[in-house]
C-alpha cells in the first residue's frame, strides 16, 4: 500500500514528553507531503492550538476536539468540512452539575475555550494549560452558554475524582453521548459522532481516499476508533494496553523516540520511496 492520507495525534504520538515536535519527525512529515500523502493532526485540541505545530512550509489537515470538528487545511475559516457538537442537553447538565465541584469544567465552543474563574478549579486550569498553551477566556458565570451545544466539555481534575466522575457518567448516559479518558486528569463529553475514527473517514471522503490507503499513529484512548478506521493503525511503543491490542502494528519505538521517522523509514524501503 502506498499511503496516501497520514493522521497523528500530537500528545504522547507525535509530539515528545515535552510537548515538542523533533526536527527529525518534523523531516519525515514533510517527506511523507513531498510523496504526495495528506497530513492530517488529530487531536483533543483546539485548531488554534494545534496550528502551532505547523511549519509555513507544510500544509495540514485538522481534526480538532477529538473529531468534533474537521478542516480540510489550517484555515479554520473557510475549511470545515465536518461538525458533530454535544447535544444542548447535555451540555446544560454538564454546566449545572459542576458548579460546586473541585475540578475544572473545559468549555469549547467556535474554536474558542471557557472555563470558570473558580479558586478550586485554578490548579486544574493551570495543569491544563501546561499541557496544551491553549488560552482560556475566564467566565464568571456560564449563563451566555445555557442551550448552546459546544463542540465539547471536558473535566481536568485529580485523577481518583475523575475515576469517579467517569464512572457515574457512564452508568447515568451509557452510550447516548461519547464518554472518553484522554489522560489520568481528563474526561471528555462528546457527540457520539465526535470521534477520531469517524473524523479520518469525513477527511478521507473529502480528499476521495480510501480508507485502506491510510496510516494513522496513536497511543490513547481517544486514538482507538481512528486506529481502527485506518488501513494500517500504529501504536506507539509507550501507548496503553488497550490501544495496543486495536492496532495493526505496534511500533518498537515510543513518542520520545522519534518512533514517526522510524516507521516512516521503514514505510518508504517498503514502498520504494526516496
Amino acid at each position: 500500500m502506498v499511503p496516501r492520507l497520514f493522521a497523528f495525534d500530537l500528545d504522547g504520538t507525535l509530539l515528545d514528553s515535552h510537548k515538542k515536535l523533533s526536527n527529525a519527525n518534523l523531516k519525515a512529515l514533510k517527506e511523507m507531503q513531498k510523496s504526495g500523502a495528506i497530513i492530517a493532526f488529530a487531536s483533543g485540541r483546539l485548531g488554534s492550538s494545534m496550528c502551532k505545530y505547523c511549519s509555513e512550509d507544510l500544509e495540514i489537515s485538522m481534526l480538532t476536539l477529538n473529531g468534533a470538528a474537521v478542516y480540510k487545511g489550517k484555515n479554520l475559516s473557510s475549511q470545515l468540512i465536518f461538525e458533530a457538537p454535544l447535544d444542548a442537553r447535555y451540555a446544560n447538565f454538564l454546566l449545572n452539575y459542576t458548579q460546586n465541584q473541585n475540578f475544572a469544567l473545559n468549555y469549547y465552543i467556535n474554536d474558542k475555550l471557557y472555563t470558570l474563574k473558580r479558586p478550586q478549579s485554578k490548579p486544574w486550569n493551570d495543569l491544563y494549560y501546561q499541557q496544551t498553551s491553549t488560552e482560556y477566556i475566564f467566565l464568571e458565570k456560564f449563563d451566555q452558554f445555557i442551550d448552546c451545544t459546544p463542540s465539547k466539555i471536558l473535566f481536568v481534575g485529580d485523577s481518583s475524582e475523575i475515576d469517579r466522575q467517569e464512572a457515574y457518567f457512564r452508568n447515568l448516559w451509557k452510550d447516548s453521548i461519547y464518554i472518553c479518558r484522554t489522560w489520568d486528569h481528563y474526561l471528555e463529553f462528546l457527540n457520539p459522532l465526535a470521534n477520531k475514527g469517524t473524523g479520518l473517514k469525513m477527511l478521507a471522503q473529502a480528499h476521495r481516499i480510501d480508507l485502506s490507503e491510510t496510516v494513522a499513529f496513536g497511543d490513547a484512548e481517544n486514538d482507538i476508533p481512528m486506529l481502527e478506521a485506518a488501513g494500517v493503525g500504529i501504536a506507539m511503543g509507550n501507548a496503553l494496553d488497550k490501544v495496543k491490542a486495536v492496532a495493526s502494528k505496534v511500533s518498537p519505538w515510543s513518542n520520545d523516540e522519534d518512533a514517526i521517522a522510524r516507521e516512516w523509514s521503514l514505510m518508504k524501503k517498503g514502498i520504494n520511496i526516496n
